[in-house]
């Protein structure tokens, strides 16, 4: 039976009573009793006796009995006689039931040997359909659970965590890993792990093609049960002393009356006991799965909506920055740009004063100063509020042909190497044109920084992604130029970080505008390597397309 189930759940106390009263007094014999034993333990607890001594028989004649797997006689030294019948269910001996007598000469015959075989047979019989309701009745329980903190939640890795427990639970399991689909990249990527013993290593693993038991349930969509893993060509070892796994896939369809559908995962589970699964279990996960492919779509479209929320969001704040940058900006050129009109205007009354020539160059010298100090803050001035501003709507953009156009504008030098990558299936931008700059700008700096390189190449890439169930686009422009320090991409972000040359803003900037636009920018870089600038902005997609 079941570890989780309870043994007077299955064999009633009353039934088995009776069973030894009826024994007894069908075989006339002198008394009768009934043995629970625990196939996994070995272990004999009497539960039932009637004129039965506490220790009639050693334990190790009953054992004989029990490997016999069939009903027998024996004569103890003392002419005692001792007849035995097994309870099996689940291929496995569950009990035992005895009748002995102690006077002299007494013989049990064939019929008595078939008469008490029948009675454990029925017992048997009876506590595997008490097994059954009593394994029924847990699993509808825990059911009952998950389908109510599975609607009460709509947290991803909550949602993955509970299915896997709760599953686990419903199985006796005792370690047991969900796995994601990513479709991008095909990884069954683990999401959930129940159990002890996951390392680093275990957590780190991925099945790859044609690899693993949960690959070949990702490919067949269909249950796969091992009895005897050890044994099994298809599973990886993860866990030692596991000895059987059943896993089922995680399958979602629009249409219910289908049994195929698309795959998203795959449950796994496993125990330290031979055969621990069997087909009921299989039909029992499969229903859980389907319950867990609705909750992970509510969690997943959640998430979508989430992420749609915070770009709106972010797309309004940038709106008013962008209105309140244009007017502080409109002002600043304003007050600025009559200094040089002031400064003609001084410079023609001084000629009519009656100066020395050095109050006349002090002067001088000053306005000049004051001048170039009003032209540096209004190059400033443009340059910070530059990613504030519009230039025009925003537009369905292909970035492969921004990435082109910007190769067209860039002056690049005749020896560097270009390498381009690009996904022909890449899904449109919703952007501002701007984002040619930004393309024109990485380009420049990447040729910039391979001057005096012996290995001269620039390598541009983009493809498709997806995050948080929503797809992006990523281009990766990356050169073999002398790179930069740990501590330099600390602060490489950061405004007026001190460049070469310039006034040390246009990273800045072009974060600034990414994140505008709900993108991300990010660099990878070493000394003497060279660096790698990676921009990830999500794709146009239609509200009724999201929502499908």
């Amino acid at each position: 039976m079941p570890p989780n189930i309870n043994s007077t759940e299955i064999l009633d106390p009353d039934l088995l009573q009776s069973v030894v009263r009826q024994a007894t007094f069908q075989c006339r014999a002198e008394g009768s009793g009934f043995y629970l034993y625990n196939p996994e333990q070995g272990h004999l607890t009497l539960l039932a006796t009637q004129n039965l001594p506490k220790e009639p028989w050693d334990k190790v004649l009953l054992k004989e009995m029990i490997d016999s797997r069939q009903a027998v006689i024996k004569t103890r030294s003392d002419q005692s006689v001792l007849m035995a019948a097994p309870l099996v269910w689940q291929e496995a001996v569950r009990g035992l039931l005895i009748v002995f007598d102690s006077k002299p000469g007494r013989i049990f015959r064939n019929r008595d040997l078939s008469l008490i075989q029948s009675l454990a047979d029925l017992t048997a019989s009876v506590a595997q359909q008490n097994e059954r309701l009593a394994r029924m009745t847990t699993q509808f329980r825990t059911l009952h659970t998950i389908d109510v903190a599975l609607t009460s939640s709509l947290e991803l890795d909550h949602v993955l965590n509970l299915i896997l427990e709760k599953a686990a639970e419903l199985v006796n399991a005792e370690h047991g890993s969900l796995r994601h689909l990513e479709p991008e990249t095909g990884n069954l990527v683990l999401k959930a792990h129940y159990g002890e013993g996951w390392t680093k290593e275990k957590l780190a693993y991925t099945p790859r093609i044609g690899q693993g038991i949960a690959r070949w349930v990702a490919e067949q969509q269909r249950p796969y049960l091992s009895p005897d893993v050890r044994k099994d060509p298809l599973n990886v070892v993860l866990f030692k002393d596991m000895r059987s796994s059943i896993s089922v896939p995680l399958l979602y369809s629009s249409d219910k009356r289908l049994n195929k559908g698309e795959f998203i995962g795959v449950l796994l589970l496993e125990s330290s006991r031979l055969a621990a699964f069997d087909q009921q279990d299989v039909e029992l996960l499969e229903a859980l799965a389907q319950e867990a492919v609705i909750a992970i779509q509510n969690a997943t479209q959640l998430q979508k909506l989430r992420a749609e929320q915070e770009r709106r969001l972010a797309a309004e704040k940038w709106a008013v920055m962008g209105q309140a940058a244009t007017a502080l900006a409109h002002r600043i050129n304003n007050l600025l740009g009559i200094v040089p009109v002031s400064a003609s205007e001084v410079l023609r009354i001084l000629e009519k004063l009656d100066l020395s020539d050095a109050d006349r160059r002090w002067a001088q010298s000053n306005l000049e100063r004051i001048h170039r100090n009003a032209q540096f803050i209004l190059k400033l001035s443009e340059a910070l509020f530059r990613p504030f501003k519009e230039s025009g709507p925003a537009t369905r953009f292909d970035l492969n042909r921004l990435l082109n156009e910007a190769f067209e504008s860039a002056d690049l030098p005749d020896d560097i190497e270009i390498v381009c990558h690009y996904d022909n299936q890449l899904p449109r931008v919703n952007c501002s044109l701007l984002l040619l700059d930004i393309f024109l700008e990485l380009i420049t700096n990447a040729c910039k920084a391979m001057e005096n390189q012996k290995r001269r190449r620039l390598e541009v890439s983009s493809r498709s992604e997806q995050i948080d169930g929503l797809p992006w686009v990523m281009v990766k422009i990356r050169d073999t130029g002398k790179g930069m320090p740990a501590h330099h991409l600390e602060h490489l972000w950061n405004l007026f970080q001190p460049s070469d040359e310039g006034l040390g803003f246009g990273l800045w900037w072009m974060r600034t505008f990414i994140e505008r636009q709900g993108g991300t920018i990010e660099c990878q870089s070493q000394l003497g390597e060279g660096s790698t600038f990676i921009v990830r902005l999500p794709a146009s997609v239609d509200r009724e397309q999201m929502e499908a």
